[in-house]
């Protein structure tokens, strides 16, 4: 006689379905409070770290094996080109660097007090004078761009020169501090004026004939007096840095440092300002003049 399995196996069914209604019970009780089952879960979890660690060595090994075995010459081309891009970023960071200096310097022009009428243009300069006992600088604007000579040239902090030559699309500067310049000043303090002359040395200007006994301190400023048709007045100069009295001479020797930066500027103003004779009622306009520049032996003085 057969025996019926399925009347045989219908208990082996219990365990299962004990089995199923205590994973019920224990996944609502974990739901409901989860806390009670927090600490067998950490130490559950503390107990199959070690499994975990060990089964993610033949990942760590492939990854280590694929590393070994590229090819000298590939590392070698990936070290080159690193090196290149590093390169290039260090090439790009001084390029931003020399961005925001100029930033720095065109914002301080722009901002400078000395613009009141807001009749200028900023120029980059471009060259200076081959000749070493000349202070000439080259500008890219010209003559496209409404310069004149004669016209003054500033910065953020005082008169620059002025220019003596202009071309279509380039013109030239005449420095303060060239021998063959010269600026009607007067003195802040007392108003006082007198001719301020360049001396061939960028650091250095010469307040020619003024007499021993003027009142004149280290330290004065000095402005453009406006007297000439080359400055309008009332622009900074440079300032008293050394006074010395010769008994054998009436006149002082008076050292002047210039405000303006005459070396390692970048950037210019040109200012289109009538000089005060222009502005002055009742006083016929000068006549224009010559646009060829002006020979080397000619003074460039507003006095």
């Amino acid at each position: 006689m057969e025996q019926n399995i399925f009347a045989r196996d219908a208990q082996s069914f219990r365990p299962l379905v004990l089995a199923t209604v205590a994973a019920i019970v224990l996944m609502i009780a974990d739901w409901q409070h989860p806390e009670w089952f927090d600490p067998a879960r950490r130490l559950t979890r503390a107990a199959l770290d070690p499994l975990y660690v060990f089964a993610s060595y033949p990942v760590l090994s492939g990854d280590w094996l694929s590393e070994q075995a590229q090819s000298e010459e590939v590392l070698r081309r990936e070290n080159a080109a690193l090196k290149a891009e590093r390169l290039q970023n260090n090439v790009r960071l001084q390029k931003l660097a020399e961005l925001s200096a100029e930033n720095t310097r065109l914002r301080g022009l722009l901002n400078t007090p000395l613009i009141i009428d807001g009749r200028m243009i900023i120029s980059e300069i471009i060259g200076t004078d081959p000749d070493p006992l000349r202070h000439i600088l080259v500008i890219n604007r010209g003559d496209v761009d409404g310069v004149f000579i004669g016209q003054m040239v500033l910065d953020d902090k005082g008169v620059v020169g002025q220019v003596v030559e202009v071309l279509a699309h380039s013109a030239r500067i005449l420095l303060i501090s060239d021998k063959e310049n010269a600026v009607s000043v007067r003195i802040e303090r007392t108003g006082m004026r007198g001719i301020l002359a360049g001396t061939g040395d960028s650091g250095r200007l010469s307040l020619q004939y003024v007499p021993n006994t003027a009142d004149v301190q280290v330290g004065d400023r000095l402005f453009t007096s406006g007297l000439g048709e080359r400055f309008p007045a009332g622009y900074a100069v440079g300032v008293v840095s050394a006074i010395q009295h010769h008994g054998s001479s009436e006149f002082a020797d008076i050292a002047i440092k210039p405000l303006a930066q005459l070396e390692g500027g970048h950037h210019v103003i040109l200012l289109f300002s009538a000089p005060l004779a222009k502005e002055q009622p009742h006083t016929e306009p000068a006549k224009p003049k010559s646009t060829k520049q002006q020979s080397s032996g000619t003074r460039y003085v507003a006095q």
